[in-house]
């Protein structure tokens, strides 16, 4: 199961409890910084929410491709020891599926599960009967799993699948905030001990650091950002623009083209780039817990609320704030975030008295919002004051020749994550990718880049059968494209005419005096059009 259909799981109001016990596990994150004792707590929630004998955190280790356990709860005290020594290929077990194919599993039964890495409960001396499982994904990326086991009361259901979703989301921002901490504080401990060290070593220290600023600082800028079409420099020209003001900017496109990323880069190369860049994904979390998480509560505000809490809003004060989805945001907090771009205040859950907060909106949809409204779907006033300065970013199929730039920096990115010394695309290969549409944009390549990463050896190429069978199944070079209602004429018979160069230039072996008498075209004339299409890689005579 898919994230999306997990939130489904929850269309039925949650029980005063299974709320409140949600929010406990919400409010951990600012109750300690220290990530162990943080994981204890989420796990010691989420095993009475999910009513199991057991919750555990399985996170993957890059380096090695490998599973291992993080934290648990539930098990004996030896057991827990034993556990957290083992690790596995992170293709193994049920753990392995859920983490490979980032979809949930959910086993009322584990004698029917054949996947089922008996290994771990003999070596614990753990019987697991049946278990639900869910990916964790942090910054778009799985990082590991969290799973519960042996349901105490009745069998596991799909609820308890969307229950342990929000938990999931809870216990990736928490990693993700620990992982940003660590950082942090290495560079704090870097800088004390040049500090404390002789004058003339002084001077070298604070030029080392000031490299090192500009080295994060580059992260985020838009030159990070892969692609030379010009529709992609059209874009970064207009957020040239909005980058020194504090005006509100709606990045719209299709799932997977960036969107964070063009957030990411106007904060941090804006004049709020020394505050908090604060992200909320406003789809898949019942009203209830997107208003608290963004507007904060004050003690007693409901069952449960035993301290005040912050809001991200508040959390953000001088920095930015990035809304998600912002189109999928229920109607009653439409009124809310209008509230908060008119009057630049907020009010926090059981709470008398507004604060005013300064924080620049940058929001994201993948949605028709002009529809919406129309449909009252959407609050016109809202959907005027988020569009004030929109940025719409073409969808991969439409950046003519940026394919190859992003599938080998992504080859470059994952040789250094995963350690490996893959070469890079075969001609066949990056054929493959350069037909195919690519409906969820950059993160398909990536995630498609990733997975032909683990297949090939280390000092070969990517070959067109490492690659998915969506993307060079049978025909899938050789089918011609169809007119949709994303794609002009102009658009596809450019797409036409590039697969039938790719053809005829394998076909001859890159000779392009043959190939240019074969199309009837000057040998000018041909490379002309490679380059246009992106494909001067070919070599010829």
């Amino acid at each position: 199961m898919t994230p999306t259909s997990l939130t489904d799981c929850l269309k039925d109001e949650l029980s005063a409890d299974e709320l409140r016990r949600l929010l406990e596990i919400s409010d951990a994150l600012h109750e300690t910084v220290e990530l162990d004792a943080m994981l204890a707590t989420i796990i010691t929630k989420a095993k009475e929410l999910t009513q199991s004998e057991t919750v555990a955190i399985i996170l993957h280790d890059p380096l090695k491709d490998e599973l291992f356990f993080r934290s648990t709860e539930g098990n004996p005290a030896e057991g827990a020891r034993r556990l957290k020594e083992i690790r596995f290929p992170a293709d193994t077990g049920i753990a392995g599926r859920v983490f490979r194919s980032g979809e949930a599993a959910l086993v009322p039964d584990i004698n029917e599960a054949p996947e089922h890495f008996k290994a771990v409960d003999k070596q614990t001396d753990f019987q697991t009967r049946s278990l639900v499982a869910v990916p964790l994904v942090a910054r778009g990326r799985r990082v590991g799993v969290i799973e519960s086991c042996n349901k105490t009361v009745g069998t596991f259901c799909e609820k308890d699948l969307g229950l342990l979703f929000l938990v999931s989301r809870t216990v990736s921002m928490a990693i993700d905030n620990a992982r940003t901490r660590e950082e942090l504080q290495r560079a704090y401990e870097e800088l004390k001990l040049a500090v404390e060290m002789k004058d003339g070593w002084i001077k070298d220290a604070r030029q080392e650091n000031d490299w090192l600023w500009r080295e994060v600082g580059g992260l985020h800028r838009f030159q990070s950002i892969r692609g030379n079409s010009t529709e992609m420099m059209e874009i970064f020209r207009l957020c040239d623009k909005a980058i020194n003001s504090d005006i509100t900017v709606l990045v719209r496109g299709e799932t997977g083209t960036g969107k964070e990323l063009i957030a990411r880069c106007l904060h941090y190369n804006g004049p709020r780039k020394n505050n908090r860049f604060v992200t909320q994904n406003c789809g898949g979390l019942p009203e209830s817990l997107l208003a608290s998480e963004l507007f904060g509560y004050k003690r007693g505000a409901f069952t449960g609320a035993v301290m005040d809490k912050k809001g991200l809003f508040e959390v953000a004060h001088g920095g930015t704030i990035f809304l998600d989805e912002v189109g999928e945001m229920p109607a009653a907090m439409q009124v809310s975030l209008l509230r908060v771009l008119q009057e630049g205040e907020i009010r926090p859950l059981g709470g008398t008295e507004a604060r005013k907060v300064d924080v620049r909106v940058i929001s994201a949809t993948s949605r028709d919002l002009e529809k919406d409204v129309t449909n009252g779907l959407f609050r016109e006033d809202l959907f005027y004051r988020l569009n004030v300065f929109p940025v719409t970013l073409p969808a991969l199929r439409k950046r003519e020749g940026d394919i190859p730039i992003l599938a080998n920096h992504f080859i470059h990115k994952f040789n250094q994550i995963m350690g490996r010394k893959v070469l890079g695309l075969s001609d066949e290969a990056l054929s493959c990718l350069s037909l195919y549409p690519f409906p969820g944009n950059v993160r398909e390549l990536e995630n498609e880049i990733e997975r032909a990463m683990v297949l090939v050896d280390d000092n070969s190429l990517i070959q067109r059968w490492h690659l998915s069978e969506r993307i060079c199944g049978k025909g899938a070079a050789e089918s011609e494209p169809t007119l949709t209602k994303e794609t002009d004429l102009k658009t596809l018979l450019d797409r036409l005419e590039k697969g039938i160069l790719m053809r005829v230039m394998e076909e001859l072996k890159g000779n392009k005096t043959k190939v240019a008498r074969k199309l009837g075209l000057s040998r000018f004339g041909l490379i002309k059009k490679l380059r246009r299409h992106g494909l001067e890689q070919h070599e010829g005579d």
